[in-house]
């Protein structure tokens, strides 16, 4: 039984160190390809081989010894600059901060040239600071503030700024910037009053400009209503004239026809003039006192022969006056 438990644990002991040889052999001659990353195999120092994750992914096997594996990661990286004071075309000092996207693009350039990400970082930064002190000092400051949105060109400037740095960084460390934008922006203390003043001055100018032409068109639309007026009266005036003219040449037709029997005609003036008087419900008294037409029904109209009354004009009370007895 001793034996037996004795050889039981020898056989134990050798399949447990074979497995560990399996596994040993096993990680020397394979190795695995993650998605998020790019891998280089070199045979003696030299790259014989590019795997990228999103291509190559899996398990594959190498020479143990004589092959060797590099590792890059394929994702994106941010990178953000410091805040720095820079000066603009028009000779204004703002401050910026600026960051960017990037990737490796060429592991075998990056390996070759910079190697670390970490070196990668540094030299994009220099260049991110390099690109946008050029790019700045081409711009104006009313591009980058403006109380106008239409006169700011932010995108402009971190299209051309990424523009910059892209081929550079491509070029020199197999590197694609992804995105370039503005993160911060600001004005030195030194020089905000000056940029507010000289944005008031602007504005009021545009005010004072706005101002202007509304008072022209004001003065425009009061001559147009002045004269618009005066025709208007002009025409009512020739217009009333003729009316007039008419109402002067009926009254004298009238008055012609009146003094053929003027009698007659005083009585149909009154009885016009007593319609009128009496119109709606209220209850009159016919008095001649109250209401002088009345009397033209008691004892009618008594004129010395020949005279011609003053008729009153229609509508209106007709009061007579008894003539003066002739002078002895």
């Amino acid at each position: 039984m001793a034996r037996r438990g004795r050889r039981s644990g020898k056989v134990a002991t050798l399949l447990l160190v074979v497995l560990v040889i399996v596994v040993l052999v096993a990680w020397m001659v394979t190795f695995q390809v993650e998605f998020t990353e790019h891998v280089l195999v070199q045979t003696f120092g030299k790259t014989t081989r590019v795997l990228g994750g999103q291509a190559d992914a899996g398990l594959y096997f190498k020479w143990p010894f004589v092959q060797r594996i590099v590792r890059y990661d394929a994702r994106v990286f941010i990178l953000e600059d410091t805040m720095n004071e820079l000066q603009t075309n028009d000779e204004q000092n703002i401050t910026l901060t600026t960051f960017c996207t990037w990737r490796i693009a060429d592991p075998v350039k990056f390996q070759t040239s910079i190697r670390t990400v970490a070196e990668a970082r540094e030299g994009i930064r220099g260049k991110l600071r390099s690109a946008k002190s050029d790019v700045i000092g081409q711009r104006k400051m009313e591009e980058l503030v403006n109380t106008d949105p239409k006169g700011m060109r932010i995108v402009e400037i971190e299209k051309a700024i990424l523009e910059q740095i892209a081929q550079e960084s491509k070029e020199d460390y197999g590197v694609e910037v992804v995105q370039v934008g503005i993160k911060t922006l600001g004005l030195p203390e030194s020089v905000s009053d000056k940029v507010i003043q000289a944005m008031k001055d602007e504005r009021q100018k545009e005010a004072g400009r706005y101002k202007t032409a509304g008072e022209a068109q004001a003065m425009a639309i009061t001559e147009r209503a002045k004269e618009a007026g005066e025709q208007i009266l002009a025409f009512a005036n020739r217009k009333a004239s003729e009316i007039r003219a008419q109402g002067d040449q009926a009254a004298a037709d009238e008055y012609k026809k009146y003094g053929k029997d003027w009698q007659l005609a005083a009585f149909l003036r009154s009885l016009e003039s007593l319609k009128k008087e009496l119109q709606g419900r209220t209850i009159f008294l016919l008095d001649g006192s109250v209401v002088p037409a009345a009397g033209y029904f008691r004892k009618g109209p008594s004129l010395p022969t020949g005279t011609m009354p003053s008729l009153p004009p229609a509508g209106k009370p007709t009061t007579t006056r008894p003539a003066k007895p002739a002078s002895k």
